[in-house]
């Protein structure tokens, strides 16, 4: 017959005298002095574990130009051009006048998906280069690897 110390505890027929919250022995995250010692197995409850929200706006109270950081949208699909009409548009847009598909792109959503009006105005305007220069691109890939994927602090640099 085997006897379990006063320590050990008995847990599917296996005696263990690791801490368990069964036996009270709950380890700490801290021992140093400065920190006070927070249970790691505790859930914590209380107005010092609580995030604060701020209050929910109605959608028809927002204001888009209110926001710090807002967004430009340049594309929006639309189910009324045919994709063969799109691809043609983009290839037309591309060969003939230079601009990307992104730009192509914007240039018909600006003229609200109408594929005339947007060919017309392709000849009207000179498209934005795309390219970066060697130096953006090594000031990029710096401030990436600095910043990570925080592009806010990446563009304030």
């Amino acid at each position: 017959m085997v006897l379990a110390d006063k320590n050990e505890t008995v847990r599917n027929g296996r005696r263990s005298r690791g801490p368990s919250p069964q036996n009270g022995n709950v380890q700490l995250e801290s021992t140093s002095e400065e920190e006070s010692p927070i249970p790691v197995d505790k859930i914590r409850v209380g107005r010092d574990f609580q995030a604060t929200c701020p209050e929910l706006q109605p959608e028809a109270q927002r204001r888009p130009e209110q926001l710090a950081d807002r967004a430009l949208l340049v594309w929006s699909p639309t189910e009324a051009i045919p994709d063969i009409k799109l691809e043609n548009y983009i290839v037309l847009a591309k060969d003939k006048y230079g601009y990307n598909g992104e730009q192509a792109l914007g240039m018909l959503f600006w003229h609200k998906h109408d594929l005339d009006r947007a060919m017309l105005d392709l000849a009207n305007f000179t498209p934005f280069p795309d390219e970066w220069s060697v130096e953006d691109k090594v000031l990029f890939e710096q401030a990436f690897q600095f910043h990570g994927k925080s592009f806010y602090r990446i563009r304030q640099m």
